[in-house]
């Protein structure tokens, strides 16, 4: 994200105003099925036709390495006068897994083929990231652009991804299944570096990227903006609390240092209805000690947090307004819940390689 910060422009949203937006999404790694709708705002138009049919002027080449130059070529002919704002959202390490032989090399010690494979994706996003960076600094945008690496949820053992020492794994409410680490790298303004150890959920990225594209905010919706805590390791303004999920199914509540799951701590498990556990996860992050029994007081408070918003609970009935919601792209299940199923017209590929 490229800033001016002495213009202090207000970005609500980003890409209504000054700040040129991109992001791409998920589907094959080799590129045979891209459908236009799920492309994201720059790349929406540029690769191909058709919104229901899949584009093959991309076939062949592998997802990591075309988003990187897809991210160059933006780069390249935007206006340095103007911010601009980019979403790069690599396909890597995301299933299925798949890499060019020639990022195999860096990985053959591993016996593990899912994590053999698993390891070349990542070698692959590695070499895709640095040379966007290089790309920055080749035309002078480096120094003034804020770079953040981060990833949405934990990593899947069967698709070789390990969340050692945390326990659990994506779609689960363990923290393997839901922390992660986050890289900021902004060369003009983060002057102390070091970690941030104090609680930052997903949702603080909203108002803190708002707060460094110029808007002066302390929140905006759940989130809190997090860029004066991100610069100095001094907050003024602290998480102490967030929601980890909430359903009928299973939730969890972090407060300060103390995490309570309630019902279902897996998406794949149905039978711990009811069932509570506590945890203190800055001491115990492997959540090995459940220590309920002997907390009944938090057990209780933070509890009845959880019952009370489960009130406000509403069925989403909305129905899909695009293939966005198209299951194939979305491991089986539809992003809003539908009566019926969009009509969509497939090709069946061979992925191998």
């Amino acid at each position: 994200m490229k800033t001016d910060m002495t213009k202090g422009l207000m970005i609500l949203p980003l890409v209504e105003l000054a700040y040129k937006a991109s992001h791409s999404s998920n589907t094959d790694q080799w590129q045979r099925e891209l459908r236009r709708v799920v492309r994201g705002v720059d790349l929406f138009e540029e690769f191909g036709d058709g919104v229901s049919t899949p584009d093959f002027s991309q076939d062949g080449i592998y997802s990591t390495e075309l988003f990187a130059d897809a991210a160059m070529e933006i780069i390249d002919v935007h206006n340095s006068s103007k911010p601009f704002f980019m979403f790069l959202s690599f396909q890597a390490v995301h299933p299925p897994l798949q890499v060019p032989k020639k990022f195999e090399k860096y990985c053959y010690r591993i016996k593990s083929k899912a994590r053999r494979i698993y390891c070349g994706m990542l070698t692959a996003m590695d070499f895709a990231i640095g040379r966007v960076v290089d790309f920055l600094k080749s035309t002078g945008h480096y120094e003034d652009t804020v770079i953040v690496f981060t990833s949405d949820n934990g990593g899947t053992a069967q698709f070789g991804a390990s969340n050692w020492p945390l326990r659990g794994e994506k779609d689960s409410l363990w923290e393997g299944g839901t922390k992660t680490t986050t890289i900021v790298h902004a060369p003009k303004h983060i002057k102390v570096n070091g970690v941030r150890p104090l609680l930052f959920h997903v949702v603080d990225w909203h108002a803190t990227l708002l707060a460094i594209g110029g808007m002066q905010i302390h929140s905006y919706g759940d989130g809190i903006n997090q860029w004066d805590y991100i610069v100095s390791g001094l907050p003024r303004v602290r998480r102490f609390q967030f929601i980890y999920n909430i359903d009928d199914h299973g939730s969890a509540i972090r407060d300060g240092n103390y995490k309570l799951i309630y019902g279902n701590s897996d998406r794949r498990i149905r039978n711990e209805s009811g069932k509570i556990r506590l945890y203190r996860v800055t001491e115990d992050p492997g959540e090995s000690h459940d220590i309920a029994r002997f907390q009944p007081a938090i057990v209780r408070r933070l509890l009845n947090k959880i019952l009370d918003l489960q009130k406000y609970m509403r069925r989403n009935v909305r129905k899909p307004v695009s293939l966005l919601g198209n299951p194939e792209l979305l491991n089986g299940s539809y992003a809003i819940p539908a009566r019926k199923s969009p009509k969509i017209s497939t090709v069946k590929t061979n992925t191998a390689r």
